[in-house]
């Protein structure tokens, strides 16, 4: 879920509930608390977290913000209501913004999680705990699957070590 409506449901029906940080980047602290403050034995005996966040994971700071232009495109193309697929990286790059554009883009940057490997860790152990979660779930969208691939591969050396 991404609100405190859907915190409070999954308290009541005594089930795990997951944050969509990638979604609402607001807030969700206070959700997972008042999650845990009123969770109800159901299916579940004790509350579980887990915050769902948005990562592109690359091997430098500079390349994973090259990266995440396609994901700022691609969240343009959805604030316009246009159902286009992923753009790839040469498509976000060749892509020049109005100002008002650009601070919207801003704005949705709070959404991700991207730099380097140790950035990544840091950062992704930190909204943990702010979140007092109990699991991160990763999710990677960029403008291919090997990007993609390589954004996982260095979250997970980074997490094995």
């Amino acid at each position: 879920g991404s609100s405190d409506y859907s915190g409070l449901l999954a308290a009541q029906l005594g089930v795990r509930f997951a944050f969509a940080h990638f979604i609402n980047a607001r807030g969700g602290d206070l959700v997972m608390n008042a999650y845990k403050e009123r969770f109800q034995p159901g299916r579940e005996t004790q509350p579980h977290t887990l915050v769902c966040c948005f990562v592109i994971c690359a091997p430098t700071d500079e390349e994973a913000e090259r990266h995440a232009k396609v994901i700022d495109l691609r969240r343009l193309e959805m604030a316009y209501n246009h159902d286009t697929p992923v753009p790839t990286l040469d498509e976000a790059l060749a892509r020049t913004f109005t100002e008002r554009e650009l601070e919207y883009i801003r704005q949705q940057r709070a959404r991700l999680v991207h730099g380097n490997p140790a950035r990544c860790k840091d950062r992704l152990l930190a909204l943990a705990e702010d979140y007092s979660a109990d699991e991160l779930m990763i999710i990677t969208i960029t403008g291919s699957y090997e990007t993609r691939l390589e954004s996982y591969e260095l979250l997970a050396e980074a997490f094995a070590t």
